[in-house]
């Protein structure tokens, strides 16, 4: 089979050509580009941060935290006090009465005191407490007030423009209820029942851009950024105004406009047929479900998966392909002749469960382009769509409404010529221009980050996949044996998961002897699971030799020497991770989170940075052509967006697997390494990239396959909920964990399981006294102002290589930011918390906001490279300069 989108020269032939006198690719102006070092991602919040809590109020409530703090440590002299003075009572009278009163001031209850207290501790004790009551009256009397101001600072945080574009486009509901509440606080009147319920919405949406970056529309602005010793410094990067980039689900677009001009008799034998994207697969892949078109609408109909239907399923389980190709494989399949595969396909168009397709799904294609060339019929509402998309992106929040009203409109009239059901939604990414940045300003802790990595890294889920894959690949085809991977990709991915849901339980369960069978005969498996355990043993042992410090504190020598027994064909191949930090303040940066590191955090931003005037995309090609290309294979990236408009991104490789080249590629097991690698028809090894920012979990089996042998998975930091695990708890008292550092690299901040003490705080009535409770809890155990809810599961990682399981369960429970010395902040925390966790499997916690906010800034994270070269170790790969 001919694949043109597989011709050129990539690794170590384009080196070769490099070396020979070929040119190199100059940069925009002209100038030869350095294209060796790691590309660094910044994704910055364009709102101006505000804390939310009232000033005064704060400072009130600092200083009730302080009395709060007097009364306990006067309570704990007089506990002291009391018992020397119950044992030298003179009757038994006295004695219960101090008794009584011990009991009391240990209670923090009211007691009587006489004016000649018994103790010196009990009169500062009695003195404490009025003190704490008369605070407590104060922040009563003062909570109306100040929860008001909070009000008008919340209003004029919704103003903030960029803010409001986000909302305009993403949750035009809540948008309106944000203009509805600014008017309201406006007036200066009560507000009404409904403005006081959407506040818990709305507070979440703007704390959201205070902490948290995520490129959704404006709410991130999302920059790259190359090292360059002259550049400017990543501790305190500056917020630049962003260049909006507007432009639709290709998906649902695709889908669409395929059928303008449906074919007639011969003619669908050279178009395109893949499944519905308003089809649906049962989880278990038994029942398909699709819409068959009637004269009057759609019906909604379900197909057993077997026989014909399975065969075409499986034929186009890589998305649309050329007709004739999906005959060629029917035929193959069923062993049916080419006219009755062809009456199956024409059929299954004709019921719905497949549609054509007017040419290849194109991710890279040019949206203009992609309109202009569309059916006469729909012409002049397409058109209408390509004057409105950059008009969108310019308007403001009070415009955008309009704006969205007549795309939805020129949508529903495209739908409707090509009898297509579809909402088709308009997507915004808010790019920065291209940066340069000083790697050298966070030298120390970029090169603490490398341990940090390797340690994450043995609990990176893929590991597992890859050594349980070979073994079951061995186990069903016999070492050395090749075998087309569409074929049995499904089957595979079947039985690794099922080895994969073993594999879990023995994680939670301890039975380490339950892994025999399930991985290589080499014991790697075993390896890897002791190696785990031992990690996580002597974490739980400096936690609780810690004793309450708020520190624990690894040093890079230590932590690298906790990885040193990783099985060492876990170590063989290149590896990398995106890791995202953010600085914690006195030359250290706290890790967020840990994805892929082959541009799967940006590739959808390249095409921004490239019409800016950036290069990143060749500096990506570059880098990616290096490290996975090392041994001579040939490195590929997947060009499908398997449903998933998020993996809509520039052609970045020279080398892409269209679906028909899938259909071409055989899974093989090298006997001497004792691993396996996907070839082309020619025996050639590929790499095969998933460049797009779709889950891995969302994958079809060959690609999902084909990734987990090449790539990493997300990194784990599961130290401290694991320790929280292994201990006892009856989900009372509250329970600190401290921070976990390594070297100037924060791995984990510390965090606070409130339990029952936390959920009575909240309890009270009356707001005012829910804050007051809050604010004696904090002072109890420590707690900052500003903290984070999050949600803990029994087990991070997956059971199984299913998409509901594979799909991270944190996108349910997103991190929500919380004031809690702010009146509105601690007004809608139950109402945030019932809305979370609820599987008695999982808990809520708190978590410091590290960093915090600070009036006048922006948040910010950077996503930082760190990878390893063959049989090496972690490192930030850069150069620091002079």
């Amino acid at each position: 089979m001919s694949t043109p989108s597989m011709l050129g020269v990539t690794g170590a032939g384009a080196r070769a050509a490099t070396a020979a006198g070929a040119e190199p690719r100059p940069g925009p102006s002209g100038e030869e580009k350095d294209t060796s070092g790691p590309l660094w991602v910044l994704r910055i919040n364009p709102l101006e941060r505000a804390r939310l809590s009232d000033r005064a109020l704060r400072a009130l409530l600092g200083r009730l935290a302080d009395a709060e703090h007097a009364v306990r440590a006067a309570a704990l002299c007089c506990s002291d006090e009391l018992y020397a003075a119950i044992g030298a009572a003179p009757d038994e009278e006295s004695r219960r009465g101090l008794v009584a009163l011990r009991r009391a001031i240990h209670n923090d209850r009211a007691a009587k005191v006489p004016c000649d207290a018994p103790t010196p501790g009990v009169a500062r004790w009695d003195e404490a407490r009025e003190e704490r009551s008369t605070l407590r009256a104060e922040v009563a009397e003062a909570y109306a007030a100040a929860a008001d101001r909070e009000r008008g600072t919340l209003a004029g945080l919704l103003g903030d423009e960029e803010l409001a574009r986000s909302l305009a486009l993403v949750s035009p509901e809540v948008y309106q209820e944000s203009l509805r509440y600014r008017a309201a606080t406006a007036e200066g009147k009560p507000l009404s029942a409904r403005a006081r319920k959407s506040e818990r919405g709305l507070v979440q949406y703007v704390t959201r851009a205070m902490v948290r970056t995520s490129p959704l529309a404006r709410f991130t602005a999302v920059g790259i950024a190359v090292p360059d010793p002259a550049g400017a410094s990543p501790e305190e990067p500056r917020y630049t105004p962003g260049t909006p980039f507007t432009g639709l689900d290709r998906v649902m677009l695709g889908y669409v406009l395929g059928g303008l001009q449906p074919p007639v008799g011969a003619a669908i034998l050279d178009d395109w047929v893949g499944l519905s994207p308003t089809s649906a697969l049962e989880p278990d892949g038994s029942r398909l479900y699709f819409l068959k078109p009637t004269e009057t609408g759609f019906q909604r109909l379900a197909a057993p998966v077997k026989g014909t239907v399975r065969a075409l399923v499986d034929a186009t389980v890589m998305g649309p392909r050329p007709v004739r190709s999906v005959i060629d494989d029917l035929t193959a399949r069923t062993g049916c002749g080419a006219q009755d595969a062809a009456k199956a396909v024409v059929g299954a168009v004709r019921q719905g469960m497949l549609c054509t397709y007017a040419e290849a799904e194109d991710g890279a294609a040019d949206l203009d382009a992609l309109l202009e060339r569309s059916a006469p019929a729909a012409g002049p509402a397409l058109a209408d769509v390509r004057t409105r998309l950059p008009r969108l992106g310019a308007a403001t929040a009070a415009a955008r409404g309009s704006e969205l009203a007549a795309l939805r409109d020129d949508f529903a009239e495209v739908s409707r010529i090509a009898r297509r059901p579809a909402r088709i939604t308009v997507e915004e990414d808010f790019v920065l221009p291209p940066a340069r940045i000083a790697a050298a300003d966070w030298r120390r802790p970029l090169e603490d980050l490398g341990p940090v990595v390797e340690l994450l890294s043995v609990f990176d889920w893929l590991h597992d996949v890859r050594v349980i894959t070979t073994a079951a690949f061995v186990d069903r085809f016999g070492a050395g044996a090749r075998v087309p991977l569409a074929e049995h990709a499904e089957g595979l991915v079947q039985e690794v998961s099922r080895r994969a849901a073993v594999m879990g339980e023995v994680y939670l369960e301890g039975d380490a002897a339950a892994l025999t069978g399930l991985g290589p005969a080499d014991g790697s498996l075993e390896r890897l699971h002791a190696l785990r355990r031992g990690i996580i043993d002597a974490t739980q042992r400096r936690i609780d030799a810690a004793d309450g410090d708020r520190d624990v504190r690894l040093s890079v020598d230590e932590a690298r020497e906790l990885t040193r027994q990783l099985p060492e064909r876990l170590r063989r191949d290149p590896l990398s991770y995106g890791v995202l930090v953010q600085s914690a303040g006195a030359g250290r940066v706290v890790v967020n989170d840990g994805l892929p590191g082959h541009g799967m955090l940006y590739a959808r931003f390249l095409d921004g940075d490239r019409r800016l005037g950036g290069d990143a995309v060749a500096r990506l090609a570059e880098r990616l052509t290096d490290r996975y290309g090392w041994d001579g294979s040939r490195v590929v990236e997947d060009l499908g967006l398997h449903r998933l408009n998020v993996n809509a991104h520039p052609r970045i490789l020279p080398h892409g697997l269209r679906p028909d080249d899938w259909f071409a590629l055989s899974l093989a097991h090298d006997t001497e390494t004792d691993q396996l690698r996907v070839e082309d028809a020619d025996g050639t090894p590929l790499r095969v990239l998933p460049l797009g920012t779709g889950h891995p979990g969302l994958f079809p089996p060959p690609l999902s396959l084909a990734s987990c042998l090449a790539t990493g998975g997300r990194l784990n930091n599961d130290l401290l909920d694991g320790w929280h695990r292994s201990l006892p708890w009856d989900g009372r008292d509250t329970r600190t964990a401290p921070r976990i550092t390594v070297g100037d690299v924060v791995l984990a901040r510390r965090r606070w399981y409130g339990g029952a003490e936390l959920a009575t705080a909240l309890e009270p009535g009356a707001e005012h006294e829910r804050l007051t409770a809050l604010t004696e809890w904090r002072g109890r155990h420590g707690v900052p102002e500003e903290v984070v809810v999050k949600t803990a599961f029994e087990q991070v990682s997956p059971r199984t290589l299913d998409p509901a399981d594979m799909l991270p369960r944190r996108h349910q429970f997103k991190p929500q930011y919380v004031d809690l010395a702010s009146a509105l902040g601690t007004r809608v925390l139950p109402r945030m918390l019932d809305r979370r966790a609820t599987d008695e499997r999982a808990v809520n916690y708190l978590e410091e906001a590290l960093p915090a906010v600070v009036d006048g800034t922006h948040a910010y994270e950077w996503v930082v490279e760190i990878g390893r070269r063959p049989g090496g170790l972690f490192r930030y790969e850069g150069d620091f300069g002079s």
